[in-house]
């Protein structure tokens, strides 16, 4: 260990101060230079020399204050030069394979393990002159090995993926204190790059280092295995609609050989396709063709059954989640006479491509039918009730009866029809006018109790224009919402024509019924506005009854204001069309997890949310959850819960829970939330309903890092990196060692090479010594002068 000393400035004087300490300097030592060189007796020049030595001590601890200069004392050492050893982590290095066909496979790990062993003098011998050896383990970070783990490379190769690039980079940051880098060691099979572009930059980060790169690979040529190398599928598909999936099957080892490969939905299968394997590493192509039956969103796996003696079964699937919309939604509109609201509503319906609408004006009534000639031709179909309400009533995603007299059209028989579709998840509007509900039309008991309003009571229309009020529910509710955050709300729109004078469901509490739009003066027996807009959702249905037939107002009027570039009524419509159809946004339970695939080890978070009927965060609500196998179990039953309890949602409506160590797999997680006493079950064929939703996820193996396998191409690639920077390409297959003379870098004369053991400080200009050497040095210039009787 030496000493190395230095003076360090602690502080630089600004501009000005630094020009008056130089012309102070050269004027002291410019004068003290013309004394000493005048002619004088010996004596005197020995005087003379000495008032030059006293100044020039004086300047100096002059400067020395001023540049607050610090004496630095430095331990160094001899560091020598670094070389660094990458050993590959990832999940392939677990892989067994073969030098050649019916030899007993070995894992990569293993034969690297047995390499760096039978390295190990070389490895005395690298240390012996003076290489700072320095090991680190990378998949898609890197991270250093150290006492044991340096010595022996034993680890399990789990990584999920192979970054070499990045491994690389990370020795290419400056690093003070440290040995310069002078060679890398790379020790892989060599499956580091999954296409040329990643190929290309491992090259070009490996030669920007400008050190020798060298290669030990621990893969072998010969390997049995079969992987769903690559997926491609869209995130969305519609239903009933067809869709492609295909996949990309390669094989090592089994060419030839018969399979099926098989899909499945939710761990189910849905179609197989038969298969011969082809030669090694040639993909084979499969396509299956799907139209998905439901709306949702479900896993589908692509997967090859495990072949004998196979290196890996973790690439036998691929999984992803697909999401199934509806490709159209399929709306029957009646209305009971054709008026500007009825063509305002069908315009807009038309106008959407997703809608499929089926719309029928009544134009004869009772009156007409009694009065008909039976022998004459009508140019009107009749009225296809038993069709539409009876065969074909299932098949609409929406109903909406617009003014309409069932008594009088004779659909009071087929009211119960509709009740039952609304229960089983149907979706029903009722738009007030003069035939609406004036005459008990839809007192039926079973389809009223589904109805936020008592149609009990006959509510014929009242002609006198209004604009309705905005109720609490109403400001947070998805149908209305916009009105709420409107500069004026209804006051900037239109007045409507009229209303029928409806009361509220007295038990709508059990339907989650809510009125969002209310009279501003009509108020029913109890003291509140009549309901002009309200909505329930009974059983797994929604319902929502409109109590004027005036609302084509909102897009037709003069000078009508838009709301976010939008006509209102275009507003109102489609956000309750919106709803009406489950739109994710409407529910009052929401499940979301963070993403809908993880890589094993990465935390699943599941994050509920509870909305009252008003659509407000619903607080201190309790919510039961689940998390359990997407597949079902032995007996055809879901499997059982992997993991399940009960949350109480916070002030906003809000709970979480953090999932951990999942192995791989697909997983269904569910949250219910506590049913309204007297409400419907919302259990469905699926077992969810409308307080019951559920997310899919997944949780993947490393499968990109195993899609390919064949240690051929690795080989290859680290034998081109070792020639491309001067190191040399070892194989552990042929029993290669690590050479004793490893390829180095020849040492640069601008480094010195030295590490900094311990550093000591010793400030000069702010203790007694430099206070004590001015006034020495400036006193006796004084005492000398006076002596030789200089001023």
């Amino acid at each position: 260990m030496n000493e190395r000393w230095s003076l360090a400035a602690g502080h630089v004087p600004e501009t000005i101060v630094l020009v008056l300490l130089a012309v102070a300097v050269l004027m002291a030592v410019g004068e003290g230079l013309a004394a000493f060189r005048r002619p004088r007796a010996p004596v005197a020049r020995r005087v003379a020399a000495g008032l030059l030595a006293l100044r020039l001590a004086a300047l100096g601890a002059l400067l020395a204050v001023a540049f607050e200069l610090t004496l630095r004392v430095e331990q160094v050492t001899p560091a020598g030069r670094r070389l660094v050893v990458l050993v590959d982590a990832s999940a392939s290095m677990a892989l067994a394979d073969a030098e050649q066909e019916g030899d007993e496979p070995q894992s990569r790990q293993a034969r690297l393990e047995a390499a760096w062993q039978r390295s190990a003098d070389a490895r005395v011998g690298w240390r012996d002159d003076g290489l700072v050896v320095e090991v680190r383990g990378f998949d898609l970070g890197s991270r250093p090995y150290t006492g044991e783990l340096a010595e022996t490379l034993a680890v399990q190769p789990r990584g999920e993926g192979s970054d070499l690039a990045r491994a690389l980079g990370e020795l290419s940051q400056p690093e003070p204190d440290r040995a310069p880098l002078a060679g890398v060691v790379v020790i892989s099979d060599g499956l580091v790059a999954p296409d040329p572009a990643a190929d290309a930059q491992v090259r070009a980060v490996a030669e920007g280092l400008g050190v020798p790169v060298t290669t030990l690979s621990a893969g072998a040529p010969h390997i049995r295995d079969v992987s769903v190398a690559q997926v491609r599928a869209g995130e969305f598909a519609f239903v009933e609609n067809v869709v492609e999936l295909e996949a990309e099957i390669v094989a090592h080892g089994l060419s030839g050989t018969a399979t099926t490969v098989e899909l499945r939905r939710n761990g189910l299968p849905v179609a197989s396709q038969s298969l011969r394997l082809g030669a090694d590493g040639v993909p084979s192509e499969v396509r299956f063709e799907v139209a998905p039956d439901r709306v949702g969103q479900f896993v589908y796996e692509i997967a090859v059954p495990p072949q004998p003696r196979e290196a890996t079964e973790a690439n036998n699937t691929r999984a992803f989640v697909v999401k199934v919309l509806r490709d159209k939604v399929r709306v029957l509109h009646v209305a009971g006479r054709p008026d500007w609201d009825v063509r305002a509503l069908r315009t807009l319906l038309r106008r959407d491509p997703n809608v499929e609408l089926l719309s029928y004006y009544i134009l004869r009534g009772l009156d007409d039918i009694a009065r008909e000639d039976t022998t004459a031709a009508l140019s009107l179909i009749p009225f296809p009730t038993d069709e539409l309400f009876e065969e074909q009533l299932g098949s609409f995603d929406l109903i909406i009866l617009h003014n309409f007299d069932s008594v009088l059209h004779q659909v009071e028989q087929y009211l119960d029809n509709i009740a039952q579709y609304v229960e089983d998840g149907g979706a029903l509007v009722l738009i007030g006018g003069d035939l609406a509900f004036g005459d008990l039309g839809y007192a039926l008991p079973e389809l009223a109790a589904l109805l936020p309003v008592d149609t009990r009571t006959r509510a014929p229309l009242e002609h006198e224009p209004f604009r309705p009020s905005l109720t609490e529910a109403g400001r947070r509710h998805p149908i209305t919402a916009w009105l709420a955050t409107a500069d004026e709300g209804w006051a900037q729109l239109p007045a409507l024509d009229d209303h029928n004078p409806l009361s509220t469901n007295p038990r709508g509490e059990t339907i989650g019924a809510a009125t969002l739009l209310s009279h501003p003066d009509d108020t029913d027996p109890r003291g509140r506005g009549r309901p002009i807009l309200a909505v329930a959702e009974p059983g797994r249905g929604r319902t929502m009854v409109l109590s004027t037939g005036s609302t084509w107002r909102l897009g037709f009027a003069p000078d009508l204001p838009l709301i976010d570039g939008a006509r209102p009524y275009d507003l109102l419509w489609l956000s309750a069309v919106r709803w009406l159809l489950r739109d994710d946004s409407s529910g009052r339970l929401t499940l979301e997890t963070d993403k809908p695939r993880y890589r094993v080890g990465e935390t699943v978070e599941l994050q509920a949310k509870t909305w009252s009927a008003g659509y407000a965060p619903e607080p201190g609500i309790a919510v039961s959850w689940s998390l359990r196998p997407l597949a079902p179990g032995p007996d055809g039953q879901p499997a059982k819960a992997l993991a399940e309890g009960q949350w109480t949602t916070d002030g906003l409506g809000r709970a979480r829970e953090a999932l951990q160590e999942l192995p791989v797999g697909a997983y269904v997680a569910s949250a219910r939330r506590e049913l309204a006493e007297g409400a419907v079950s919302a259990d469905d064929a699926d077992g969810l309903g409308e307080h019951e939703v559920r997310r899919v996820f997944i949780v993947e193996p490393p499968g990109r890092e195993l899609a390919e396998v064949d240690a051929d191409p690795g080989i290859t690639r680290l034998a081109a990196l070792a020639e491309a920077t001067g190191g040399e390409a070892l194989s552990a297959v042929d029993g290669d060692a690590l050479p004793r003379r490893i390829p180095l870098t020849e040492p640069q004369a601008d480094r010195d090479g030295l590490r900094v053991d311990a550093r000591r400080d010793l400030p000069l200009w702010n203790g007694w010594v430099a206070l004590l050497l001015l006034l020495a040095t400036f006193g006796g210039e004084w005492l000398l002068r006076r002596r030789q009787g200089e001023p």
